[in-house]
């Protein structure tokens, strides 16, 4: 984790502010590699884990939303437990309670230690709310609510809205930072199912994202991806298609996320082209 970066990014703009014309006795160029890449990295950290708690659900609730048991068990992970609250009345779903225990539990991708809570906003199915409780994904504690709405009678394609989202990372020295999202809206478009079978586990999706979000240092920073990217369940990640990061005032970049092909692109790797540069990771 680059906590220092984050402390040093903001002297160093306050720093070039006042001192705009005085020689530093040393090159900046270090202290804005990070002050770039750092607020980047977490962006496309922040961008993954909306898309692998979205995939999750779509796996684990939209599948199965015509089921009679009480608790999912079909192709899911052995330390998921999905348990379904009906209406006394009805036995109309009233909630599903996603618990992914309180130690990393690896689901379609994710790792995810909590709970989360999904609930039909309406009778027929297609509008959920999602809730969270204790909720830690990748190293950060998680706050805030999830809009899905199931789009097509299909059931196959579904838009996401995450709302002021607080995502709290912990330093080496207990001290917290916060990357507050104001909003990651989604749209998933169903593709294809590599081998024409019923369950989720080879589905491909086309999907577009909008991120806007304030750093620990107040920069803004915002993914944009109106093209579409592309995500396998075979390789559990996002496997192609670009967007742009901005971080405002700043610079920004492009940001690969391979060719979309399951063979070839599984390997969660990202390459960002930006001011003459590339910057690899590995989400």
């Amino acid at each position: 984790m680059k906590f220092k970066f984050i402390k040093n990014s903001l002297l160093l703009f306050i720093f070039m502010g006042l001192c705009n014309s005085c020689s530093t006795g040393a090159d900046p160029e270090d202290f804005i590699d990070d002050i770039f890449t750092v607020p980047l990295e977490y962006c496309l950290q922040i961008q993954n884990i909306s898309n692998d708690m979205v995939m999750d659900v779509n796996a684990i609730v939209f599948n199965n939303l015509d089921t009679n048991k009480d608790t999912i068990d079909d192709e899911i992970a052995s330390c998921v437990t999905p348990v379904i609250h009906r209406n006394a009345a009805t036995s109309e779903i009233d909630s599903i309670v996603i618990d992914y225990g309180s130690s990393a539990c690896t689901s379609n991708g994710g790792s995810f230690k909590g709970k989360m809570i999904v609930e039909p906003t309406d009778a027929s199915l297609k509008n959920f709310e999602l809730r969270l409780s204790d909720f830690y994904s990748q190293g950060f504690d998680i706050r805030g609510v999830m809009n899905l709405q199931i789009a097509d009678e299909a059931g196959e394609d579904f838009t996401s809205v995450f709302s002021d989202v607080e995502f709290d990372v912990t330093d080496s020295d207990d001290v917290v930072y916060t990357f507050y999202v104001s909003e990651i809206n989604s749209s998933y478009t169903f593709v294809k199912s590599e081998e024409l079978d019923i369950d989720y586990v080879d589905d491909i999706f086309s999907f577009t994202t909008s991120l806007n979000g304030v750093d620990p240092n107040g920069a803004q920073f915002s993914l944009e991806s109106s093209s579409g990217l592309t995500y396998a369940y075979s390789c559990d990640n996002i496997i192609g298609g670009n967007a742009t990061f901005v971080l405002t005032d700043f610079g920004e970049g492009e940001v690969d996320f391979g060719g979309g092909d399951t063979d070839n692109d599984c390997d969660a790797d990202v390459s960002v082209q930006s001011q003459g540069s590339t910057i690899n990771f590995t989400l």
